[in-house]
C-alpha cells in the first residue's frame, strides 16, 4: 500500500514539473498581423502552419520524455496540439494595402516610394541596427516582401555625416546573405563575365546597353539629389572629384564602365528601387527603361539557387521591429 502510494506521489510531482516547463517554454509574439509562438525550451520556431516544431534531443523536455513511461507520451499528445492551434498565419503584404498605395516621389524622371515610418524604423532598428539622419532615406524598395517589409532603400549622398557614393543599399537580411554567399563563390566575376557575353537571341551590346543606362540613371539621380550641396562636396572633395562623385554611376564606379561588376548587393538595391514590379518573374526586355539589369538577372540567378527572394517561413522574425528578438530567431 504504501509503495502505491509513493508511486502515485511521484508520478503527480512529475506531471506538475513538466507542465510547469512546458508553460515557460511557450514564449508568445504579436507583430501586428499575427501572432506566432515560439517553443524555446525544444530550441524551435515556426512561421506558418505547414512546419511543426521539431524537438530537439538536447532538450530538458525530451530528455524527460524518452525517459518516462506511457503517461509521459499521453500528455505530450495532449500539450504539442494545444500549442501549434493557438498558431495563427501571417499574412502576406500581397494581401496588404501597404503593397498597392504609397506616396511616391519623382527624382530625375524616376519614380520612387517613399519610406513610411514603419519602413524607417524596421531598416533602422532591425536591419542596419543603427540609426540614420531624418533625411538620408529618400526612398525604398517599389515593391515590399511578403510579410510587408522594405528590402532596398535610397541613401542620400550628402544628408548623412559622411558623403555615399554608392545610392542604393540592399538591406533585406535574406538577400544580403544569399549575395554574400554567391560573391563568395565567385559571383562579381561570373557576373562580369556575363555582361561580356553574347547572347544568341538577342542583338550584341544589349547587355552592356541596360548597364550604361543603370549607370547613367544613378548619375542623374545622384546630381539632382544634391544639386544644393555642390559648394559642400567642392570643399571637401576639390572641384574635379566632387565633379567625378557626382557624375559616378552604380556603386561609385565610372558611368562609362561598362564592363565590370563592383558589387552585385549594390545591382540589385537598384533594382528593387527603381524598377515598379521588382519581380525576378519578369523577363529582362530590351529598351527597358527602369531598373537594373544586373540586378535582375541576379534575382534570377537566386531563384535558380533556391532562395525565395520575397521571403522565406522564418525571415520576418529578423525584421519584424514590433516582437522581442529571441535566441531562437533565424
Amino acid at each position: 500500500m504504501w509503495r502505491k502510494l509513493g508511486c502515485a506521489f511521484n508520478l503527480i510531482i512529475y506531471i506538475r514539473v513538466l507542465l510547469s516547463a512546458t508553460q515557460k517554454s511557450a514564449a508568445a509574439a504579436y507583430d501586428g498581423r499575427t501572432t506566432a509562438f515560439v517553443v524555446r525550451h525544444a530550441n524551435c520556431a515556426w512561421s506558418d502552419g505547414k512546419h511543426l516544431p521539431s524537438i530537439q534531443q538536447n532538450s530538458a523536455f525530451t530528455r524527460n520524455f524518452h525517459s518516462q513511461s506511457w503517461h509521459s507520451a499521453l500528455l505530450l499528445k495532449r500539450v504539442v496540439p494545444t500549442t501549434t492551434r493557438l498558431h495563427t498565419n501571417i499574412t502576406p503584404s500581397s494581401d496588404n494595402d501597404k503593397s498597392i498605395n504609397y506616396n511616391s516621389t519623382t527624382i530625375a524622371n524616376h519614380a520612387f516610394r517613399l519610406a513610411a515610418s514603419e519602413d524607417l524604423e524596421t531598416i533602422q532598428e532591425r536591419q542596419l541596427h543603427h540609426p540614420l539622419q531624418p533625411d538620408q532615406v529618400f526612398c525604398t524598395s517599389t515593391k515590399l516582401c511578403q510579410y510587408g517589409h522594405p528590402q532596398a532603400f535610397g541613401f542620400h549622398p550628402t544628408k548623412g555625416p559622411k558623403l555615399v557614393s554608392g545610392l542604393f543599399r540592399l538591406s533585406c537580411p535574406l538577400l544580403c546573405q544569399a549575395i554574400d554567399e554567391y560573391e563568395g563563390e565567385g559571383g562579381v566575376r561570373q557576373m562580369s563575365d556575363w555582361i561580356r557575353s553574347k547572347d544568341r537571341e538577342r542583338d550584341e551590346g544589349w547587355k552592356r546597353e541596360g548597364y550604361e543606362k543603370a549607370n547613367e540613371a544613378q548619375k542623374d539621380i545622384r546630381m539632382e539629389l544634391a544639386k544644393d550641396d555642390t559648394d559642400k562636396l567642392v570643399s571637401k572633395m576639390g572641384e574635379y572629384n566632387a565633379q567625378r562623385f557626382l557624375e559616378s554611376g552604380v556603386a561609385g564606379i565610372p558611368a562609362s564602365q561598362t564592363y565590370n561588376v563592383k558589387c552585385v548587393h549594390a545591382h540589385v538595391a537598384d533594382h528593387l528601387c527603381r524598377c515598379p514590379s521588382s519581380s525576378p518573374d519578369n523577363t529582362n526586355t530590351r529598351g527597358n527603361e527602369e531598373g537594373n539589369i544586373i540586378g535582375e538577372h541576379a534575382l534570377q540567378i537566386l531563384e535558380e539557387r533556391g532562395v525565395p527572394v520575397l521571403g522565406n517561413d522564418v525571415c520576418w522574425q529578423q525584421c519584424n521591429a514590433n516582437r522581442q528578438p529571441l535566441p531562437s530567431d533565424w
